[in-house]
C-alpha cells in the first residue's frame, strides 16, 4: 500500500465519521425545526440520522461502485453493523456501567423494558428472516425477489407501534428528559459562531439547518465512495475475504459516534436513551439495508457473513431473555450485556483462528 493509499483511507475514515456526527445533529434539529422531534418522535429522528451512515456505504458500494467485489463489500457494510450494535456495543455499554458503578450510584441498567424489548423482538424476526433468505437452496433462490420486499412495511408497521398514542410510563417521561439533556447546539452554529456569527442557540435558521445537513450527507457519500476502493484494493493486495474485511472494517467508520453517544449517555446515568438509541438503531439495520442487499445482491453470506448474522441473532436473543427473566423494576442485571456482547470477542478469535489456519 503507497502513502496515497494510507492518505485516502484515513480521509474516507474522517469523512464518515465526522459526516456521521454532524448529519445526525443536523437531522435532530430538522425535526426540532419542522416540530416532529418529541418523544418517541425524536428516538426515531436520533436512530434513523445514525443508522444512515451504515446504510450508505452499501448503497454507494453497490450501486455506483462497478468493481466485481461491490456487491461483497455491500453485503459485509450491511451485516456489520446490527452485528457491532449487537455485540460489541452492548458489551461497551455494560462494562461502562460498571466500571462507573460508584459514580452512577448504581450496580444495575435501567431500562425501558417494554419498549427494548419490542425493539428486540422485531430486530430478531426480521434479522432471522434475512439469514433465512441468504440461506434457502439455488433452487428456490427465485422467493428472494417476493420476500424482500416485506422488511420496508415492516419497519414501517413498528415505527406505527412507536408513534401511536398510549399511555405514558415513568419511562417515557425519563427518555424525553434525558433526549433534551442530551441534545446539542446545531454544529454549524457553534462553528460559525467562533467567527463572530452569532446565532440563538435554541434556534438556528432553518437554511443554516438544512446547509449542514446536506454537506454532511454529501461527506458521508464522497467518504462511502473512497472507503469502497479502499476495501477492495486492501482485500486484493492482503488475500483477504473482501466481504470479511467490509464486516469489520465498515461498522468501525460509521458506528463509532452512535456508540460514543451511548457510552457518554451511560456515563452520565442515562441508560434509558442509551439502550434505546441501539436497539432501535438494530431495527433499521435488519430492515431498510437488509432490502438493498436481498433485492440488489445475489445475498450470498458466506462462511464469515454467516457467522457474523448467527452471532448477532445470538447476541439479540441472550439479552431479550435477559429482559424476559432478570429485570426487575425495569432494572437489568449489567452481566446480561456483557454476555451477549462477549460473541464480538469469539467471532474475532474464530476470524483469527481461520485466517491463521
Amino acid at each position: 500500500m503507497s502513502a496515497i493509499d494510507i492518505a485516502l483511507i484515513v480521509g474516507a475514515f474522517v469523512l464518515i465519521l465526522v459526516g456521521a456526527e454532524v448529519f445526525t445533529n443536523g437531522v435532530e434539529w430538522l425535526g426540532i425545526k419542522l416540530r416532529i422531534s418529541e418523544g418517541a418522535t425524536g428516538s426515531i429522528l436520533a436512530a434513523i440520522g445514525t443508522a444512515t451512515p451504515e446504510t450508505l456505504i452499501p448503497v454507494v458500494a453497490i450501486l455506483f461502485t462497478n468493481t466485481p467485489d461491490a456487491d461483497e463489500i455491500g453485503v459485509g457494510a450491511i451485516l456489520g453493523a446490527p452485528f457491532m450494535l449487537g455485540t460489541l456495543v452492548m458489551l461497551l455499554i455494560g462494562v461502562t456501567a460498571f466500571a462507573l458503578r460508584a459514580r452512577r450510584k448504581r450496580n444495575t441498567l435501567h431500562v425501558d423494558a417494554p419498549h427494548a424489548l419490542r425493539d428486540l423482538s422485531f430486530f430478531l424476526v426480521m434479522y432471522t428472516i434475512a439469514l433465512a433468505l441468504a440461506l434457502i437452496p439455488p433452487e428456490i433462490h427465485f422467493v428472494k425477489s417476493y420476500l424482500g420486499w416485506i422488511f420496508i412495511p415492516a419497519y414501517f408497521f413498528y415505527l406505527f407501534l412507536v408513534l401511536r398514542k398510549g399511555r405514558r410510563s415513568a419511562e417515557d417521561i425519563e427518555e424525553e428528559l434525558e433526549e433534551r439533556e442530551a441534545f446539542d447546539q446545531l454544529t454549524f452554529a457553534s462553528l460559525l459562531g467562533r467567527t463572530g456569527v452569532r446565532f440563538l442557540p435554541s434556534s438556528p435558521p432553518l437554511w443554516l439547518v438544512l446547509a449542514q445537513t446536506v454537506i454532511s450527507f454529501g461527506a458521508i457519500i464522497l467518504g462511502a465512495r473512497f472507503f469502497a476502493d479502499f476495501v477492495e484494493d486492501f482485500s486484493h493486495a492482503m488475500g483477504f475475504n473482501t466481504l470479511l474485511v467490509a464486516l469489520i472494517l465498515a461498522p468501525l467508520a460509521t458506528e463509532l459516534p452512535e456508540a460514543a453517544n451511548s457510552l457518554i449517555w451511560t456515563r452520565d446515568g442515562k441508560d434509558v436513551i442509551a439502550l434505546g438509541n441501539v436497539a432501535g438503531a438494530m431495527v433499521f439495520q435488519s430492515t431498510i439495508p437488509v432490502t438493498i442487499g436481498v433485492l440488489l445482491t445475489p445475498w450470498q453470506l458466506g462462511q464469515f457473513g454467516t457467522v457474523a448474522a448467527v452471532f448477532a441473532l445470538l447476541s439479540g436473543l441472550l439479552i431479550y431473555v435477559q429482559l424476559r427473566v432478570r429485570a426487575r423494576e425495569n432494572a437489568l442485571p449489567l452481566s446480561s450485556l456483557m454476555l451477549g456482547g462477549s460473541l464480538y470477542v469469539v467471532f474475532l478469535g474464530y476470524v483469527l483462528w481461520s485466517v491463521l489456519g
